[in-house]
């Protein structure tokens, strides 16, 4: 098995004990997966998750342009992946950030 297959399986597994609730050892018994492994990749993932998010990404902040439709006062945010984010100039910078994370773990 391919290591990125081994990663998406045993993530599909531990989203399911988040969900679910379950202990490693319940885990293991329905995934066949040691629960020792279980125990690693889910420390592994949260430390990856973590030093992503520590690491600043690059934002590229861009007006606008404007049409017909468009509000003043908006900001295009260039995200990795070429995705764009426009919001109003005057959002919360924490707001802001918050959202900034939840598309970039998407």
């Amino acid at each position: 098995m391919l290591v990125m297959d081994r990663r998406r399986e045993v993530q599909r597994w531990l989203a399911l004990r988040d969900r679910e609730g379950l202990t490693y050892r319940d885990l293991s018994a329905r995934s066949g997966l040691p629960a020792n492994t279980l125990a690693h990749w889910a420390w592994r993932l949260r430390r990856e998750e973590r030093s992503t998010r520590e690491s600043a990404p690059f934002v590229e902040l861009v007006p606008a342009q404007r049409h017909e439709d468009s509000a003043a006062g908006r900001v295009e945010i260039l995200l990795r992946g070429e995705r764009r984010v426009v919001v109003d100039a005057a959002i919360d910078p924490a707001v802001l950030a918050r959202l900034l994370v939840a598309i970039e773990r998407c």
